[in-house]
C-alpha cells in the first residue's frame, strides 16, 4: 500500500468523531433597514449558517439568507443578511446550523420553552397618506455590562463585580424597537486585551449567558465602545492592540457600518422614522487622561476634529432637509451616542476634559442652529439627566449606567449644575443598576421625547407618584421646538 495512503488511513482511523456544531450564542438582531436586516449568529465550531424568514401572517412564503460559513479566526461568527424585506413589517425567523434548526430557550426559572424569534423593519412614513405624520416608537439604551467569570478572570478583592443579569430580561419585557449599547458592553480583563484570542474569548463568554438570549433575539442591537470594550482601562489612541480590538468589536457588533474609508473608527449613523442617530467613537482618536499636550501647543481630544466635522455636517444636512414636511429626510430629533458624558463638567472622563473640542462642538452646533439634540451617554455607573442652554439652544445629556457592573452613587461634592431632577423624592440621580428608554411620540407639529429609567427588575424609576402607572414626572418630557410647517 502506498505509504502516504497508509498514513492518511491511520490518521483517519485515530481521529476523534467530532460532534456537529451547535449554537454558542445568539441569534442576535443587528441593524434593520427598509431593505435588509442582519441576524448575527455564533456557533461553537465550524459550520454553515442559514436564516429562514417570513412575513408574519404569510408563513407559506419562506425566504432564506445566503449561507455563511463560520471559522475559528472570526470567532465562529456568521452575519446573515435578510435582503428580501419591506419597510414597517414584522417577520418571523428560524436559524439553521448545518441544516439543523436550532431553537434558543428562555433561561430556566424565567420562562419555559423556546424564544419566539421575530424581527421588524423601520417604517417608511414619508410621503404617506397619513399626512406625513411619523410613527411613535420607543428605543432603549444602557452601558457598563460586567459578566463574571471564574478561573482567574474576576477581581479577587471582594464580591463579584457583576450582578443582576435579569436586567437584560427586563429590557426584553419593555420591548423597545431597538437598543443602543453605550460602551463598556464587556469588560476586558488582563488575559484578554493583548490578543485576538483573548478578546474573542471575552465576547464569546459574555454573550453566551442565558439572560441575554431573549433581548438579543428579538430587539435590534446597535453599539459604541468605551475603554473596557476597546482595551485596558482609560487607554487612548495609541493602544498597541488597537487594530485587532477594532476588528473584534466590529465582528461582535450589529452596526450597519464602521467609520469611513478616509476616517477609520467605529462611528456610524442610522435613522428610525423622524429621529436620526449618530453613534460616536470616543477612543480611536482620544488623548489619554493625565497627559498635558496643551503645554506643548496641542489640544486634548476625544472624538477628533474630523469626526466632529462629520457629525455636524450630517446633522446639518438632516436638519436643512427638515424645513419642509415633504422633504426626503425630515428630522425632528438628533440623538448622539457617546461613551463618556458630554454636558456634565465633573466626570473625569467627560468631554470637558478636552475643553477646546467641547467648545468647538457646541459652537458649531449653535452656529449651524441645530436644535433638538439629545446625547445618550454611559460610563459613570449612575443615572442622571442634564440640560444645558448654550447660546440660546437647549441640549440634553441622558446617562444610563451601569447595567450589571458595580454601581456608584456619586460624590455629593460633585454637584452637576446642569442636572435635571427626574426622580421622585430627594435623589436627583440614581446610584444603582439601570437602563433607560426614550419614546418619541405625538404629531410632527407637537413631537416630544419621553424619558423612562428602569431598575434591574423593570420598575419605573421616574414614575410620577401622583399619576397612573407608567406616567413619568413632568421633567422627564423633552419637547421638540415648534416646526415651520408652512413651506
Amino acid at each position: 500500500m502506498n505509504r502516504l495512503l497508509l498514513i492518511a488511513l491511520v490518521l483517519a482511523m485515530s481521529a476523534p468523531c467530532l460532534p456537529a456544531a451547535g449554537l454558542q450564542s445568539g441569534p442576535m438582531l443587528g441593524y434593520s433597514t427598509m431593505a435588509e436586516a442582519m441576524i448575527w449568529v455564533q456557533t461553537d465550531g465550524p459550520a454553515e449558517v442559514v436564516v429562514s424568514y417570513w412575513e408574519e401572517g404569510h408563513g407559506d412564503r419562506i425566504m432564506r439568507t445566503d449561507p455563511v460559513k463560520t471559522g475559528k479566526h472570526t470567532g465562529y461568527v456568521a452575519k446573515c443578511i435578510a435582503d428580501q424585506v419591506s419597510a414597517g413589517t414584522r417577520y418571523g425567523y428560524s436559524v439553521f446550523i448545518d441544516g439543523r434548526e436550532v431553537q434558543p430557550q428562555f433561561r430556566e426559572g424565567y420562562r419555559e420553552g423556546s424564544i419566539p424569534l421575530s424581527f421588524h423593519t423601520p417604517p417608511n412614513w414619508r410621503f404617506r397618506e397619513s399626512g406625513h405624520q411619523p410613527v411613535d416608537f420607543t428605543m432603549g439604551f444602557g452601558s457598563c455590562a460586567y459578566i463574571n467569570e471564574e478561573g482567574g478572570y474576576d477581581r479577587l478583592n471582594g464580591d463579584p463585580y457583576g450582578r443582576d443579569y435579569q436586567i437584560f430580561e427586563s429590557v426584553y419585557e419593555v420591548a423597545p424597537a431597538f437598543f443602543i449599547w453605550l460602551g463598556d458592553n464587556i469588560y476586558y480583563r488582563e488575559p484578554d486585551w493583548s490578543s485576538r484570542t483573548g478578546m474573542i474569548h471575552r465576547w464569546t463568554h459574555d454573550r453566551s449567558i442565558p439572560e441575554l438570549r431573549p433581548m438579543l433575539a428579538t430587539i435590534p442591537q446597535y453599539s459604541i465602545w468605551d475603554d473596557h470594550d476597546y482595551g485596558p482601562n482609560n487607554i487612548g489612541r495609541f493602544y498597541w492592540n488597537k487594530a485587532e480590538g477594532t476588528e473584534v468589536f466590529r465582528l461582535f457588533s450589529g452596526n450597519p457600518t464602521a467609520g469611513l474609508p478616509e476616517l477609520p473608527g467605529i462611528f456610524t449613523y442610522f435613522a428610525w422614522g423622524d429621529v436620526h442617530f449618530y453613534l460616536l467613537d470616543n477612543r480611536t482618536y482620544r488623548t489619554p487622561r493625565g497627559l498635558k499636550p496643551e503645554d506643548f501647543g496641542y489640544a486634548a481630544q476625544q472624538f477628533g476634529k474630523d469626526q466632529v466635522d462629520w457629525l455636524i455636517e450630517m446633522m446639518k444636512y438632516n436638519q436643512v432637509e427638515s424645513e419642509s414636511p415633504t422633504s426626503s429626510y425630515p428630522c425632528t430629533f438628533h440623538v448622539i451616542a457617546s461613551g463618556s458624558q458630554v454636558i456634565s463638567p465633573y466626570d473625569k472622563d467627560s468631554l470637558h476634559t478636552s475643553p477646546e473640542e467641547w467648545e468647538y462642538l457646541f459652537d458649531r452646533l449653535a452656529a449651524e442652529e441645530i436644535h433638538n439634540v439629545i446625547f445618550l451617554t454611559g460610563d459613570v455607573h449612575f443615572a442622571e439627566a442634564s440640560r444645558m442652554d448654550y447660546k440660546g439652544i437647549e441640549f440634553w445629556d441622558l446617562t444610563a449606567s451601569p447595567m450589571t457592573a458595580g454601581p456608584w452613587a456619586g460624590s455629593p461634592a460633585e454637584e452637576n449644575p446642569y442636572r435635571v431632577d427626574l426622580f421622585p423624592g430627594e435623589a436627583d440621580r440614581y446610584g444603582a443598576r439601570n437602563f433607560a428608554t426614550l419614546t418619541f411620540e405625538g404629531p410632527l407639529s407637537e413631537r416630544r421625547a419621553v424619558i423612562r429609567y428602569y431598575d434591574s427588575n423593570g420598575r419605573l424609576l421616574n414614575q410620577d407618584p401622583g399619576k397612573a402607572p407608567g406616567e413619568v414626572t413632568g421633567a422627564s418630557v423633552i419637547r421638540a421646538r415648534e416646526l415651520n410647517l408652512s413651506n
